[in-house]
């Protein structure tokens, strides 16, 4: 296979994923904007977290948050659990690297903020802990997971929202992962600020 003919293989591979979760996600990414929308109209917050490739989402979610995308508008409170490398390093070291999100989410969640999660492993204790711990604080989930994360799906209550990109391929799903955080911030600044095309 020529260079040529790999480019275009994978951007017919990601067009076909982008089409598939446009199939199945819209009512998912809605609820979410939903319920995400709600929690900052009564004065919460969203506390992101992610696991391998998933941090540097959720720190790209919290970033939009924060500033804008598109739009000029005031920030919107996020804060973003998995980029703090020196909390992480004590937290592993004085405690354990299962508690690095639990911990803080202990300290800093409050009921009726959001743990929002980009989960795309399974057995990932701290991912698990942190929601054990987010719905103690009487927190939410928005999630955002792949078939791999059947532990994380598992934990998720009828209050939660969990958008399950069912597709194989880390650069798939994390291409469709990033759409639907673009959409989400689109669909919070519309229903925060009336913004419009």
């Amino acid at each position: 296979m020529d260079f040529q003919e790999a480019i275009y293989t994978q951007f017919a591979q990601s067009f076909e994923a982008q089409q598939q979760a446009l199939e199945s996600l819209p009512p998912y990414i809605e609820h979410a904007a939903k319920v995400i929308f709600s929690s900052i109209a009564s004065g919460g917050k969203v506390i992101c977290i992610g696991n391998s490739t998933g941090s540097h989402l959720s720190q790209y979610f919290s970033t939009l948050m924060l500033d804008r995308m598109d739009r000029e508008r005031p920030g919107l409170p996020a804060i973003n659990l998995s980029g703090e490398g020196s909390t992480l390093l004590a937290i592993t070291h004085n405690d354990s690297y299962h508690d690095v999100f639990s911990k803080q989410i202990t300290a800093l969640g409050n009921p009726g903020d959001i743990l929002f999660v980009i989960a795309n492993r399974g057995n990932t204790s701290p991912i698990i802990q942190a929601i054990q711990a987010a719905h103690e604080r009487k927190m939410s989930i928005v999630a955002l997971t792949s078939p791999e994360a059947k532990n994380v799906s598992s934990l998720t209550s009828q209050d939660d929202t969990e958008i399950k990109i069912n597709l194989l391929g880390t650069a798939r799903v994390h291409e469709c992962q990033l759409s639907v955080i673009h959409i989400l911030i689109d669909l919070l600044e519309r229903q925060l600020f009336g913004c419009e095309d």
